[in-house]
């Protein structure tokens, strides 16, 4: 039977608020240890997070900080045991059963080299339906593969290419043969702006730049205060409140009211009154199809997305 790895990098943005960061790696173990029939072993590659194994299924991989992650990726490969390797972001919410089966099982069926999101920027390919490349976020291919590869560049080279995008060149040439997995882009935003009536729901998203709310609280609450009021200045507003509520929702996911509490000072300097929040968070949960229970909030008040 073909043995099947995760592979996920995990770091710290800040060097304080560490319990900021804490409902990202939560709420990704919980996604995980649900659907852990789909996989064989899942591997954290822990750059300055301190992580250690809580599963019998997790084995927690430290590497230097000073690594970029694609490089990091590169350090880890030797140490993974497993035939098939997956590379995906800590902030891909996986929220359906089969959607991890369905990345790994092009490969073993022999169909199908590499399975991956692509990328719509800088060089196309006719192989890739006239897409540019690979995303790190959304990777997978066998392990022996791989490992052909590891003198290659996986990082960005501008401007010739973007991170993955030499990897993705060689693999073309060689005759590789790839699988496109769909990326679900689709944005419900505060302002009321969104790209359809409802998202793809595809039972993956990718949140992209997911760790930014944990950094503006670290900030806030243990850096320089100019630089998180700099940034809410002079940032789309819609942009990340688009953040905030993956955030949010990853908080309700585990029941972690200190930090959802916490969130509520950022709202307040954004100028988010409670029940504009509530009334976009409720339709943005709706419009991604996400799974919800009603929990209690800190206030004591049952909140509901019906």
């Amino acid at each position: 039977m073909t043995s099947r790895a995760i592979v996920v990098p995990f770091h710290l943005y800040t060097p304080f608020g560490k319990s900021f960061y804490d409902p990202i790696y939560k709420y990704f173990m919980q996604q995980m240890q649900e659907y852990k029939n789909e996989y064989t072993k899942l591997y954290l590659i822990d750059s300055n997070w301190g992580l250690e194994a809580e599963y019998d299924n997790v084995e927690v991989i430290k590497v230097n900080p000073s690594l970029r992650y694609y490089d990091a990726y590169k350090e880890a490969l030797p140490k993974i045991k497993e035939d098939l390797v997956l590379l995906l972001d800590n902030d891909m919410v996986v929220y359906r059963k089969g959607r991890i089966d369905a990345i790994f099982e092009p490969i073993e069926r022999g169909s199908r080299n590499v399975v991956s999101i692509y990328d719509t920027i800088g060089k196309t390919y006719k192989e890739l339906g006239d897409k540019s490349k690979f995303c790190p976020y959304l990777f997978a291919t066998s392990k022996e593969l791989l490992m052909k590869y590891r003198d290659c560049e996986w990082g960005p080279n501008m401007p010739e290419h973007e991170t993955l995008g030499k990897l993705t060149e060689m693999m073309l040439k060689d005759g590789l043969k790839p699988y496109e997995m769909v990326e679900d882009k689709s944005n419900f935003l505060f302002d009321g702006t969104k790209d359809a009536e409802k998202g793809k729901d595809l039972g993956y998203y990718h949140i992209r730049s997911g760790s930014l709310p944990a950094y503006l609280l670290a900030t806030i609450n243990g850096g320089d205060p100019k630089t998180y009021y700099d940034y809410l200045k002079n940032q789309p507003k819609s942009e990340y409140l688009r953040q905030i509520a993956w955030y949010w929702y990853m908080c309700y996911s585990i029941k972690d009211e200190d930090n959802m509490l916490a969130l509520t000072r950022i709202l307040q300097d954004a100028g988010v009154s409670e029940g504009d929040w509530y009334e976009y968070f409720f339709k943005f949960v709706k419009y991604h199809n996400l799974p919800f229970k009603i929990i209690t909030y800190a206030s004591q008040k049952a909140i509901r997305a019906d």
